[in-house]
């Protein structure tokens, strides 16, 4: 049966090394969705560059991605791992960019890093080092905020 609800969409932004907890992820909002919808009236559609975006010239690849769906989004998920991601003309990462700018624009984002273990010989150190950096500058930002 329908029902009337507001539509949030969620942006999940990561690199590439996270394929499966994108997929958890969106199976979480899936099921946030099974059980919540209706009562509160309220569904959250998972949005990602795979899955929302298409080829289009006349932009950078990330420029294209953020006019297809970031600027679409009421929320955001990040999820990082061992990467930052490929860096874009402004930023050091697409998925960077993304948070950066949707924290900008005043909506809610929530950050998670995995604890997965890793096999250290397999993973760029220069992507460990960036997204190490990356998280010192938001817990900095975050005891700027209290104080």
């Amino acid at each position: 049966m329908s029902y009337n609800a507001k539509v949030f969409n969620v942006m999940i932004a990561s690199p590439g090394d996270v394929a499966s907890e994108r997929s958890i992820v969106r199976d979480v909002v899936y099921e946030w969705n099974a059980v919540h919808s209706k009562s509160r009236n309220i569904v959250l559609p998972p949005i990602g560059w795979e899955s929302h975006s298409s080829p289009e010239m006349g932009g950078s690849p990330q420029e294209i991605i953020n006019n297809q769906t970031l600027d679409k989004c009421d929320l955001l998920v990040g999820v990082f791992w061992t990467r930052i991601g490929t860096q874009t003309t402004e930023y050091v990462s697409g998925t960077v960019e993304e948070i950066e700018k949707h924290i900008k624009s005043e909506k809610p984002a929530m950050l998670y890093f995995s604890s997965q273990p890793v096999a250290m010989d397999t993973v760029d150190i220069d992507q460990i080092q960036g997204l190490k950096k990356f998280k010192v500058a938001g817990q900095v930002f975050k005891l700027m905020e209290k104080t």
